[in-house]
Order: structure tokens, then C-alpha cells, then sequence
């Protein structure tokens, strides 16, 4: 066999062998979305239709699709198991999860419910400060815990209370360089 021939049945068999590969990625993903489609059209919308092997992906993208039809509780439930499976979309999962609760509490303080929406707003918050303390570079969750703050503004009382001044502090006044009250 020549040298020609044996390159070119070798690059048959390697396009062979990723084309195999392709298929059988494609067949992952076509059984990954039918189950999302499973999960999605059931007559209990509360109670997950996955099987014990359900990739992360397939219950992020089902808590998503939970998450745009209103069901709250079962998009964060979904969310939170997403989190605790997968690290590396735990930040992404938490984020999409507090952003549920959000908009949930922003929908129901405007129908006028607002000590209904407290409790919302206030797992928005924590579940965002969660994602913050995992990984402070996620700037979504920054800025929406600011927002959710701005709706829900946390009580300043309790978090002064241990921060009192001691009577025999100095004070910053008397303690600046190059600063006169204008005593001799």
C-alpha cells in the first residue's frame, strides 16, 4: 500500500470516527431535550419527571422553562439542585434563582401586596448574597442585590446596634493633621 493511500484511509477513518462522535452527541442532546419536554407537560407541574441520571443541564434548562410559565417554587427548587450538583453552573443556577424570586416579589408588590412580597424579596436578597460569597466577581448578582435592596430596604436600627461609639473613643475631628477649630 503507498504512503497516499494509507494518509488518506487514515483521514477517512479519523472523519469517520468524529462523525460517529457528532452522532452520538446529537443523540445525547435529542434525549437531554425530549426529557425537558417530558418534565415540562405534566399534569403536576409541582412534582419533578426526571429520572435519577437527569444531567444539570436538563433540570437548568427545565427550571428555566418552569421559571417563564410562573411556576416559582418549582423553578428555584430546581435552580437549587442545579446548584448543588454542578459547581461550575452553581453561580449561574443561584443568579436565575434569585432572579426568580424577584420578579415574583416585584409582580406581587404591584398588585399592592407588599408584606406579600417581603418574604420574596427578601430570599432574593439572601440568595444573592449567597452567589456573592461563593464568587464576588458575578456582577448580575451585585447589581441585582442592589435593586432588590432599593424595593426591600434592609432596617439600618439593627444593623447599628453593636456599632456604638465608646464614650472614651477619639474622634476623627480632633485627631486630623493640619486641621485648627480656631483655638489660640
Amino acid at each position: 500500500m503507498s504512503p497516499r493511500t494509507r494518509r488518506t484511509l487514515l483521514a477517512f477513518t479519523l472523519l469517520a470516527v468524529l462523525a460517529a462522535w457528532d452522532g452520538m452527541r446529537w443523540w445525547k442532546a435529542e434525549q437531554d431535550n425530549a426529557e425537558i419536554q417530558r418534565s415540562t407537560t405534566t399534569d403536576h407541574p409541582v412534582a419533578p419527571q426526571f429520572t435519577e441520571g437527569s444531567p444539570a443541564e436538563v433540570r437548568f434548562a427545565a427550571a428555566a422553562v418552569a421559571a417563564r410559565e410562573g411556576q416559582v417554587t418549582r423553578a428555584v427548587a430546581l435552580y437549587r439542585q442545579v446548584a448543588e450538583a454542578r459547581a461550575d453552573l452553581a453561580p449561574a443556577a443561584l443568579v436565575n434563582a434569585a432572579n426568580t424570586l424577584h420578579r415574583e416579589g416585584r409582580r406581587v408588590a404591584a398588585a399592592d401586596n407588599r408584606a406579600g412580597a417581603l418574604p420574596l424579596l427578601e430570599l432574593a436578597k439572601e440568595t444573592y448574597r449567597e452567589v456573592l460569597r461563593r464568587d464576588p466577581s458575578v456582577w448580575s448578582a451585585r447589581y441585582n442585590l442592589e435593586r432588590a435592596l432599593r424595593l426591600a430596604p434592609e432596617d439600618e436600627a439593627r444593623d447599628d446596634e453593636g456599632a456604638s461609639i465608646p464614650a472614651d473613643s477619639e474622634r476623627a475631628l480632633t485627631t486630623m493633621r493640619a486641621f485648627t477649630l480656631g483655638l489660640p
